[in-house]
């Protein structure tokens, strides 16, 4: 779908990425070329072909990348939506959505996440593994995202922050964490609330359609 957002915003990025170009493709412009991967001594790395498109939520969602010359394998193990369009996964949704709470500046999706992505796939193509970890795949990625926010004891708690969240908790300054009562809130959970607070109608989503079905499933599971 044509995203008139996306076209006014890309106009400028020729003149910063110079192998890019402005290029129309079924009635829509997309950017499509060459993009350098340099390390930090300045070596060229790789050079990739990709293509970047309007995704339906842009801004407030990445753009749909692509790399098109088979470069990787285009399966879930490399990052890519291998059973959707073969689009690249940049990040874990509940992060996307609070990194593009108040819209996305293209240029700044090229330089924090579409270069250090392919920098990360060159690394693997090398070394065999990825530099800076990696989230897992579907749920498990989301999983591991929350824990690096909320350091849950087990799935209940966890289930208890989403529905804290959701429902705004916010207590009194000098209130204990329910979750460590022995430090203040403000000085434990509540940054991580505040931040997660920004995606909370995903939480409740994620949390009764997703996180609650797998984990009746899965009643033995340990989160990360």
């Amino acid at each position: 779908m044509k995203n008139e957002k996306f076209e006014e915003d890309i106009i400028s990025i020729p003149e910063i990425f110079n192998k890019l170009s402005i290029v129309e493709l079924d009635g829509e412009k997309i950017l499509k070329g060459e993009l350098d991967i340099i390390d930090t001594t300045g070596k060229p790395w790789d050079t990739y072909q990709i293509e970047i498109k309007g995704s339906d939520g842009y801004p407030y969602s990445f753009p749909k990348l692509f790399e098109t010359a088979n470069a990787f394998p285009k399966i879930l193990d490399w990052h890519v939506y291998e059973f959707n369009d073969k689009s690249c996964c940049v990040d874990v949704t509940p992060n996307e959505l609070i990194i593009c709470k108040s819209g996305l500046n293209i240029i700044d999706y090229i330089e924090r996440f579409v270069i250090p992505y392919f920098a990360n796939q060159s690394f693997r193509i090398r070394e065999g593994y990825y530099l800076y970890g990696e989230y897992a795949h579907g749920i498990f990625g989301r999983i591991q995202f929350y824990q690096s926010k909320l350091r849950a004891k087990n799935p209940n708690e966890l289930l208890r922050m989403f529905y804290l969240i959701v429902n705004d908790y916010n207590p009194e300054r000098t209130a204990f964490c329910p979750f460590c009562s022995k430090t203040k809130f403000r000085k434990c959970h509540k940054a991580a609330f505040a931040e997660l607070s920004i995606i909370k109608d995903f939480l409740y989503w994620d949390g009764s359609k997703q996180l609650i079905p797998f984990f009746t499933a899965n009643p033995d599971y340990k989160l990360p």
